[in-house]
């Protein structure tokens, strides 16, 4: 028969046993668990980035041009005068820029955003068959300015506004 002192190394040894066991399949478990956990913040980081790099394209490739652009037009109509051929050139050069912006950059549109391009498409698509055919084809001097007189202020305000939001954003979070 064994005696006390050999059964109680045996429960000893074993309730070592069993909890190394035990321990060892929790720490896997919690291993798995903070792996899964680091993927996911992974996930969402990239996610997250993939917005703001989005955000940053379409604030320097698109909505800045854009911005200089009707600036530019806003300088150039201050002193818009009759038949200045100067002035006029200029205008249309803005216009044809911010139209190539828009039909070449759409996929950077802001979602808010897109119900306004329309609008400036419109426009600018009118403006510019207007100047072809008042200075290009028939060259009338007798139409001292070329204007549509439809020109969207609401789209150039939610353009600039989302310019200004984007900017501000870029500036609190930095690169």
């Amino acid at each position: 028969m064994e005696t006390l002192t050999e059964i109680a190394i045996k429960i000893f040894v074993e309730a070592i046993l069993i909890t190394g066991i035990i321990g060892y399949f929790f720490s896997k478990r919690e291993e798995r668990m903070k792996k899964t956990i680091e993927e996911e913040f992974s996930k969402r980081d990239k996610f997250f980035e993939v917005r703001f790099k989005f955000k940053l394209r379409a604030l320097e490739e698109l909505l800045a041009p854009i911005k200089l652009q009707l600036i530019r037009s806003k300088i150039n109509l201050t002193g818009y005068d009759a038949n200045n051929e100067y002035r006029e050139k200029t205008l249309k050069e803005c216009n044809e820029t911010i139209r190539s912006l828009l039909l070449e950059k759409g996929n950077l549109i802001p979602i808010d955003l897109m119900p306004y391009t329309e609008k400036f498409i419109s426009h600018y698509d009118e403006w510019l068959q207007v100047y072809r055919a008042n200075r290009e084809i028939q060259n009338k001097t007798n139409v001292k300015h070329v204007f549509t007189y439809n020109f969207p202020h609401d789209v150039e305000k939610a353009f600039l506004e989302k310019f200004d939001a984007t900017e501000r954003n870029w500036k609190l979070k930095g690169p």
